[in-house]
């Protein structure tokens, strides 16, 4: 899967990792310098976090025929899931997420809605078009969502991020262009306002 680079309003793909964290990922090392400032305080807390304590976070259950189901769960800080990439969309728009499968895709069946699960499908969506890839759209079943910074993540506020990105879906689908929602909602002051403070800009 390909990442954005870090760097606010920057457009490339980020195909360096910060060697500090192994998470920001910058096309260049310019961009990673004027992100610098931005980055510095989360690569340091990255970095504290070597063991393997256990962090919040939230499994999205494949619910038939209706919304995701939201559970609390824990992970060890130190777990593999920390090396993927986030999520296009929520890096764009400034709150980095990964999500896994608890299986494999090949255990679901594409064609059962038992295993559909909508929510995961929103947070897979490219933020160019709107869609998520194939392998997200169908037969996704439970996922696991942390935060790609290893900080606590609760359901109040997956569920307030599902609904920001439910939004940016409606804004697809009534015809916006990709680069008007990127002016729109690709930006952290965006989800800030839209969360009522439940987010801050720190985050």
């Amino acid at each position: 899967m390909s990442v954005d680079c870090f760097n606010h309003g920057c457009a490339a793909q980020g195909t360096k990792r910060c060697a500090g964290c192994l998470l920001a990922s910058y096309c260049s090392p310019l961009c990673q310098k004027e992100n610098w400032p931005v980055h510095k305080k989360t690569c340091s807390s990255i970095k504290k976090k070597s063991n393997n304590d256990p962090i919040p976070c939230v499994m999205l259950g494949a619910q038939a025929g209706g919304p995701s189901a939201y559970r609390k769960t824990t992970i060890p800080s130190n777990d593999d899931i920390f090396n993927q990439a986030p999520a296009p969309i929520s890096q764009r728009f400034g709150f980095p997420l990964i999500l896994r499968r608890t299986k494999p895709a090949s255990q679901y069946s594409t064609r059962s809605a038992n295993d559909d699960n909508p929510h995961a499908t929103w947070l897979m969506i490219d933020p160019g078009h709107g869609f998520a890839p194939p392998e997200w759209q169908s037969g996704v079943g439970d996922v696991l969502v942390v935060r790609a910074d290893r900080k606590p993540l609760d359901i109040a506020t997956l569920a307030m991020i599902t609904d920001y990105v439910s939004d940016i879906l409606d804004a697809f689908g009534d015809g916006m262009e990709g680069d008007e929602v990127a002016r729109k909602y690709y930006r952290k002051e965006r989800l800030v306002t839209a969360s009522n403070g439940r987010i801050s800009t720190q985050d």
